[in-house]
């Protein structure tokens, strides 16, 4: 164990045990005295009693009133003999030390040592003779005793003091009663500062073990360092405790998980409500959007954690990481989910989330773009070799066949394109996108080819989202024909057929491929969901492959759900015509972009 986490249990051990002592000193100390002055004032009480009750009795008053009336130098033998039966009964029935009787002068008819009687008492009486009771702590003839001094009253008159009865208790016995108390409560002490240590190193144990081992110091350092964190970090943090019960997060996975969240909270009747959702979109269910549990993430928010963050969480083994892809709304996030463990307890987890709607979209762009290049880099490849062509023609003297060579050239016009009535688009963008993945489809094998019927006649103001979907569409029709049954005899087609209507943009995408069954239909648009199990093959372009799997390529668990968020999130919308097309026997895909089109531009071409 570090020395600090060491430092800090010692610490935490001293400071408790010091509190025990000091508290039990202070109890101690107070019971002590509580104690002591209990046993003493019940020896008091004992005393005043036993001398009250000698004081009342006849005979005592008979013999003290008699004394008190013949003043003899010497008491009477015979008074003092019943005198004596009296007291020495009562010390040996109530246990007090002696008790003394005089008349009315302080002169002693009964003592302990006989040859006392007949002599003054060492201790004042003039308190008891003057009709008082009197309580003290005395020195005597018979040592330091509790004394208990009260008036003998006459039995004629019942007024007239005769004398006084002395009862004393030897301090000794008090001693002894308070040492008993004492060692009783030192006793008691020992056993609670005993039980104080144990309670105190399992406390001390259990703080170590709760916090890890982690001192004061380092706890405050790790406050501040996860504060920084968490709010530095451009990932969306959630952290769970052992239980699966979310206790932290950021604030982008507060706004990554916000929009969604908002979307499924109603107000009804001042409370939050919370509503799993059933949305689909063109019949295709919108899966992972049902609420688990709410958490306050901060400013009294609300943000829902979905039932795939809480399942990724249960599922994430104890050593390593597990990741999936989850859909948010209109978010594709990307979450990896850690169990953390400090000296090899598991203190709960952490789900990080990274929206990779953006980068999926980027990436998406990127490939048409490499695919544009390759096709402009086979056409500028072609060209050279026609210039050539023309150059050797020339350096040869060859000048009629150079120029007859040059009227073919202008007769057929610019470099032949492989997308088949290609020049019915007339959108740079879109003949771009459909040359690009004419040239992919013709090095896989397969013809791409724009519908007669087709009309687009106005200029694409948004060429991002229309060369990310109608490009990913194409992709997924080239790899469903090379995978389909035909390909073994005509090699596959897949048709594009594009029309524009005001600032509208539609296209239908249509294949040779094998086609979509009915019961993945509903799924095909579905985070994560892929129908292509394509055996591996040589790679052309995007993901075509020549393998002769059993999937018919259209769904690889990202690009038809990406397509469909960003043309929803436009207002447009991309869904699946027919599973099985009449005419090609594939599938068919259908794609609507609102403002996609410059209403301006096409009015001026019209």
């Amino acid at each position: 164990m570090p020395r600090s986490h060491r430092s800090f249990s010692r610490r935490v051990l001293i400071s408790q045990l010091a509190l025990v002592i000091v508290i039990l000193a202070l109890v101690t100390g107070v019971f002590a005295w509580m104690g002591a002055r209990t046993v003493t004032e019940v020896t008091e009480t004992k005393a005043l009693a036993t001398a009250r009750t000698l004081a009342i009795d006849p005979d005592v008053r008979a013999a003290a009133t008699q004394a008190s009336a013949e003043h003899a130098e010497k008491p009477d033998e015979q008074l003092v003999t019943s005198m004596l039966a009296i007291t020495d009964d009562l010390r040996d029935r109530s246990g007090i030390s002696f008790a003394v009787i005089t008349d009315d002068r302080g002169i002693r008819l009964t003592h302990p040592d006989r040859s006392k009687i007949g002599h003054r008492v060492s201790t004042s009486p003039e308190e008891a003779l003057a009709g008082r009771e009197n309580v003290s702590h005395e020195s005597g003839t018979l040592g330091e005793t509790v004394r208990a001094k009260v008036p003998i009253y006459s039995n004629e008159d019942g007024k007239t003091v005769v004398g006084e009865v002395s009862v004393g208790i030897f301090a000794s016995v008090l001693d002894a009663d308070v040492r008993r108390e004492l060692i009783l409560l030192g006793t008691v002490a020992v056993l609670a500062l005993a039980l104080g240590g144990v309670v105190s190193v399992m406390l001390g144990r259990r703080l170590r073990r709760e916090t890890l081992g982690v001192g004061p110091e380092e706890l405050a350092e790790m406050a501040r360092d996860q504060g920084a964190v968490l709010h530095g970090l451009d990932d969306g943090v959630l952290g769970f405790d052992t239980n699966g019960k979310l206790t932290l997060s950021n604030s982008n996975a507060k706004e990554l998980l916000g929009a969604a969240s908002a979307k499924h909270v109603d107000r009804a009747g001042g409370a939050d409500r919370v509503n799993g959702t059933d949305g689909a979109n063109d019949g295709a269910a919108s899966a992972g959007e049902s609420d688990r549990e709410l958490a306050a993430i901060s400013d009294d928010e609300l943000v829902n954690v979905p039932d795939e963050i809480t399942a990724l969480m249960a599922d994430a083994p104890a050593d390593g990481a597990l990741r999936r892809r989850i859909t948010i709304g209109d978010r594709i996030l990307l979450a990896t989910a850690v169990r953390v463990q400090r000296d090899g307890v598991s203190v709960g987890g952490v789900v990080t989330l990274r929206d990779e709607t953006q980068m999926l979209t980027m990436a998406r762009q990127l490939e048409s773009v490499t695919a544009m290049a390759r096709a402009l880099r086979t056409q500028r490849h072609e060209f050279a070799n026609r210039l050539h062509t023309v150059l050797g023609l020339v350096d040869t003297g060859a000048t009629d066949e150079a120029h007859t060579y040059l009227s073919s050239l202008l007769g057929t016009g610019p470099i032949t394109t492989p997308v088949e009535d290609i020049d019915l688009v007339s959108d740079p963008y879109l003949r771009a996108v459909l040359e690009a993945k004419g040239t992919t489809a013709a090095e896989a094998g397969v013809a791409l080819a724009v519908t007669p019927d087709s009309l687009a006649v106005g200029a694409v103001r948004d060429p991002e989202a229309v060369t990310l979907i109608l490009g990913n569409l194409i992709d997924n029709a080239v790899r469903a024909a090379v995978a389909g049954r035909r390909y073994a005899e005509d090699g596959g087609r897949v048709e594009v057929q594009v029309l524009s209507s005001g600032t509208e943009l539609h296209a239908v995408v249509t294949d040779t491929g094998d086609g979509i069954d009915d019961e993945v239909a509903g799924k095909i648009f579905d985070e994560g969901f892929s129908t292509s199990t394509a055996a591996s093959a040589p790679d052309f372009g995007i993901g075509l492959t020549t393998g002769t799997g059993t999937g018919d390529g259209h769904g690889l668990g990202i690009g038809l759900a990406l397509s469909r968020r960003v043309a929803e999130k436009g207002g447009g919308a991309v869904w699946l015509i027919d599973g099985h097309d009449p005419d090609l026997g594939g599938a068919s895909f259908g794609m609507r972009l609102p403002d996609a089109l410059d209403e301006f531009q096409q009015d001026e071409e019209r």
